[in-house]
């Protein structure tokens, strides 16, 4: 498993990368930024390292792997196996790439030619996202812990009857598990009975569903459980009405009474109740359902909100500015009368010193010796908004972004091109003038493929045709000195090729391209270059000839150390093609290559 790793405290980012280059040279940068990075080449090297419990805060993946099995079904697998962020990056961004991405959870997209900047940029946000997101989390899993915890049983029921749901302590005083209960008649597990009479309690209202109109409330009543055990409760049923005032739910709250009065719990600020409410990370206040006088906040609330707890004890909600937004106020009004409760309802609120955030609002009624109350719950997502805000104009921006990055590639690798050339000029030695063309040629055969993305429409491949015939005309500039010695025949069809193997496939003919050009046609002679591409039901055939000397006996171009057919070699097996040749004396050099027109791990 190869990797390059050190320890920083700002991330440590695992690496999916398969091109070497390029793994490395993020890999680089990011560690010069302050991250830990460990960077993976293939699929099983990344899953093994995610199972073998290696502390990892991010992973930074390629989508177009090449062992079998592509970025996205990576992430799927790792997400099975536990939560972590993944940044996406890729140079394909067509519309089936990017619906199977939106599928699975993901923190980001980043076309692969995007700037270490950007990217780096990108992986600071999907942090940040990431940590709000686990913030939220561990809140809402609070919320329900809480309910799950309450001292008294709680059953939400259908207008049927049915229950919708019930918590931990209603289950054990009915004597069920919960995926007995659930969706089921209430009738059927409940046995409520009056203390005194010993005669069944029934719910009439379920037969006649606009018959619970208000909150009621019964004592001295028994749950006989399933097992025979009786538990002495008091009952207090609140509808659920919709905007007509019809019934559509019920909440049952049954508070434990040993067969004593019902206790109001105790008000004095060392309760345990008190503490938890004081003390708790949530921002929570308490109001009363009458008029929405607000009893109590925590230190949470008056952290969020930048209000004193002395100056809001005793006012109502629309004393306050920041809350006074009359449509507002107007639609969660709505939301409550119609649902009864808020469930995560956004509100924006502004702070004193003009500062604007966003909260989600839940809330939840209650009752307390006959008096209703409403206990309010409100998290902070400001931060969390503002992330998305930014990724989703991010991604808006693309296209722009690619261009301008293939446009300044292209600039770029052709200034580098034109050093060369300046510094040739000073060269009198023969082989290092060679050298000094053969680099430029090989800038320029890269050149031409940023070029050709930069003025079409597509971003994502590229037209081979216009690609090879723009290439040939260059290299003809560079090495033929007499136009009428050499003669091209071009034959190509009508063939798109993505980014990532146009650029080894451009090299491939520079290389054939220059050996010929250079060596096919010495003492002056002349002749026919021939360059065919084609498609053969799925392969592509790279066929590049001549008719000069053909090669020397010394010479083998499958097996030889020459530097330009090693590079040859390495960049057919990277297209995952295969090489041939034909040389014979007098007569010219044939070469062919044929790889796959569609990439194996390409869905």
């Amino acid at each position: 498993m190869p990797f390059t790793e050190i320890k920083h405290s700002l991330g440590h980012i695992l690496l999916v990368e398969d091109e070497a280059i390029l793994a490395i040279s993020q890999s680089e940068f990011l560690k010069n930024k302050g991250y830990s990075v460990q960077y993976v080449s293939n699929t099983n090297d990344a899953y093994n390292y995610i199972t073998s419990g290696e502390k990892v805060d991010l992973i930074l993946m390629d989508i177009n792997l090449s062992d079998g099995m592509d970025g996205i079904q990576l992430a799927e697998k790792i997400l099975s196996y536990r939560e972590i962020p993944i940044l996406f990056v890729s140079g394909y961004s067509d519309n089936k790439i990017l619906d199977r991405v939106c599928k699975i959870k993901h923190y980001g997209f980043i076309p692969k030619i995007s700037s270490p900047d950007i990217i780096e940029c990108m992986i600071r946000s999907a942090l940040k996202l990431y940590q709000a997101e686990q913030t939220l989390a561990f809140r809402e899993k609070e919320l329900r812990i809480t309910f799950e915890a309450m001292g008294d049983g709680v059953i939400v029921l259908s207008p049927e009857g049915l229950i919708r749901e019930i918590n931990h302590k209603a289950l054990d005083m009915l004597g069920h598990r919960k995926s007995e209960v659930l969706e089921k008649d209430l009738s059927s597990f409940l046995y409520l009975i009056q203390a005194d009479a010993r005669t069944r309690v029934s719910y009439p209202f379920l037969n006649a569903l606009s018959g619970l109109e208000k909150t009621e409330r019964r004592n001295d009543l028994i749950i006989v459980s399933r097992s025979g055990r009786e538990t002495h409760v008091t009952e207090t049923i609140s509808p659920i009405l919709d905007s007509e005032m019809n019934l559509s739910g019920v909440v049952i709250v049954f508070r434990e009474t040993p067969n004593a009065p019902v206790m109001v719990p105790p008000k004095d600020g060392e309760s345990l109740y008190a503490k938890v409410f004081q003390l708790s990370p949530i921002a929570m206040a308490i109001s009363t359902v009458k008029d929405g006088t607000y009893l109590d906040i925590n230190s949470s609330m008056e952290s969020i909100f930048q209000l004193e707890k002395a100056k809001v004890i005793g006012r109502k909600t629309t004393e306050f500015k920041a809350w006074s937004n009359p449509e507002q106020l107007a639609r969660l009004n709505q939301i409550y009368q119609e649902k009864g409760r808020m469930a995560g309802e956004r509100m924006s609120v502004t702070h004193l010193d003009g500062n604007k955030f966003d909260v989600m609002v839940f809330s939840q009624a209650f009752e307390i010796a006959g008096e209703r109350f409403i206990l309010w719950i409100n998290l902070d997502v400001t931060k969390i908004l503002d992330i998305e805000g930014r990724l989703a104009k991010s991604l808006e921006e693309k296209d722009v972004l690619l261009k301008e990055l293939q446009h300044r590639v292209k600039n770029t690798l052709a200034i580098i091109s034109g050093l060369l050339n300046l510094e040739s000029f000073k060269v009198e030695n023969d082989v290092a003038k060679q050298s000094f063309l053969n680099a430029q040629s090989r800038i320029m055969s890269m050149s031409k493929v940023y070029e050709n993305l930069y003025q079409s429409e597509d971003l994502e491949s590229v037209d081979l045709r216009k690609y090879i015939e723009d290439l040939v005309f260059s290299l003809h500039d560079i090495f033929v000195l007499n136009p009428t010695k050499i003669r091209f025949d071009v034959k190509l069809e009508e063939i798109r090729l993505d980014l990532k193997r146009t650029l080894p496939l451009g090299l491939i003919l520079n290389e054939l391209l220059t050996n010929a050009l250079k060596y096919a046609y010495p003492n002056e002679k002349g002749g026919d270059v021939r360059i065919h591409l084609s498609r053969s039901n799925e392969n592509i055939i790279l066929s590049v000839g001549d008719d000069g000397e053909g090669l020397p006996d010394s010479v083998n171009i499958e097996k030889g150390n020459h530097f330009g057919y090693e590079l040859i070699r390495s960049l057919t097996s990277q297209l995952k093609g295969v090489l041939s040749s034909v040389s014979k004396k007098g007569e010219g050099l044939n070469i062919m290559i044929s790889f796959p027109l569609h990439q194996s791990d390409k869905n």
